[in-house]
Formats: C-alpha cells, sequence, structure tokens
C-alpha cells in the first residue's frame, strides 16, 4: 500500500512538473483553444480594441513558456491573442511583436524560409531622410491559407536606436472570415489589415 501511494505522488509530482514547464507554440494554434486559458498565470490587458484589426484581444508582455516555431520570444516580445467578441471570447487570430533586432532577424529568417515566397503588400526600399542619411522603409507580407481559412501577416519595421538601425517585426495570424467588432467599410478583419499595410 506504502508502495502505491508513493508511486502515485511521484507520478503526480511528474505531470505537475511537465505541465510546469509546458511551453506553446503560436505556430501551432488551432484556433479552437479557450484563450482564457492561454493566458492564464500571465500578467496580462484585456483591451477592448486592438488598433490593427479593431478585435478585441488579450495582450501580454509575459511571454515565458510562449514560442513560434524554434524561434523563441525573449524580453521584449509581446503577444496578443485576438477575441471574435469581449462577449464571447473566441479566439480568432493572434499577433506576435519581436522587438528587438535578433529576435526579428530570426523570425524573418525562418518565416520566408518555411513559408516561401509571399505576396508583398510593401517593399522595403532603401530611402533618405532630409540630411540624405539612407534609411531602410517598413514592409508587409501576406502569405494566404497557411492553415484552412488562416492567414498570416509579416510586417518589419525600423527604430533608430543609439544612431542605429533595429530591426523590429510583428507576426499576425488571422481567421479570413472573422468581421470588425464595430460598423466599418471593412467586410472582414483580413480585409482592413490588408489595407492597412499597403501603402
Amino acid at each position: 500500500m506504502l508502495l502505491k501511494l508513493l508511486l502515485f505522488l511521484f507520478l503526480a509530482s511528474v505531470e505537475f512538473s511537465c505541465f510546469a514547464q509546458a511551453k506553446l507554440d503560436l505556430e501551432k494554434l488551432t484556433f479552437k483553444e479557450d484563450p482564457r486559458i492561454l493566458v492564464k498565470n500571465h500578467k496580462k490587458s484585456a483591451d477592448p480594441i486592438e488598433p490593427l484589426t479593431s478585435l478585441p484581444a488579450y495582450t501580454t508582455y509575459d511571454i515565458a513558456g510562449y514560442h513560434f516555431g524554434p524561434a523563441n520570444l525573449t524580453e521584449h516580445c509581446f503577444v496578443s491573442f485576438l477575441l471574435n467578441s469581449i462577449k464571447e471570447k473566441k479566439l480568432v487570430g493572434v499577433i506576435i511583436g519581436f522587438e528587438t533586432d535578433a529576435a526579428s532577424k530570426a523570425i524573418n529568417k525562418y518565416v520566408f524560409a518555411k513559408y516561401g515566397k509571399p505576396v508583398v503588400l510593401e517593399a522595403e526600399t532603401q530611402r533618405k531622410d532630409k540630411n540624405k542619411k539612407p534609411y531602410l522603409s517598413g514592409s508587409a507580407y501576406m502569405w494566404k491559407n497557411v492553415k484552412p481559412q488562416i492567414t498570416l501577416f509579416l510586417s518589419k519595421t525600423y527604430m533608430v536606436e543609439d544612431g542605429k538601425p533595429v530591426e523590429n517585426t510583428d507576426l499576425v495570424l488571422i481567421n479570413n472570415s472573422v468581421k470588425p467588432s464595430y460598423e466599418t467599410n471593412f467586410r472582414t478583419v483580413l480585409d482592413r489589415v490588408i489595407k492597412t499595410y499597403t501603402p
């Protein structure tokens, strides 16, 4: 009896340890998950309107345990889990922000290698500021239906820190048919995002 009890306690501790260390691969989301579970035990904000999509979202910079494929989220990354409505709270998309140069370059390399040639919504170009100093413009790309009814966007911008350009990347996965959360000229959130990323 004592042996059985010790075995039970050991297995329970192993299961708890595995659960505590579990990682969430955001690339593998099926969009059937409960977003409240995905952010459980993470510090988060409940945003009534996420600016890019107009959808409500749970947003967190507490990114321990999240990754996208082989790309780990580092200290300055964030994740926004997009909801169809404040009332229903169904997961319809995710935005992942990579706000360091190394993390941004890593996710760009992975996404382009895995998903191939995208639709270019805005091409990256070299421009010059008022002092004739060259800089790179932002860019945006789209891969339609990387999963059934799910479109992937990648947008890249540059911030200047200590006189050097620092690359930032946002990944957006969105359900093709989800509608904006308020009255708008856009039929779907997908239409809205495409328009936002197109000059």
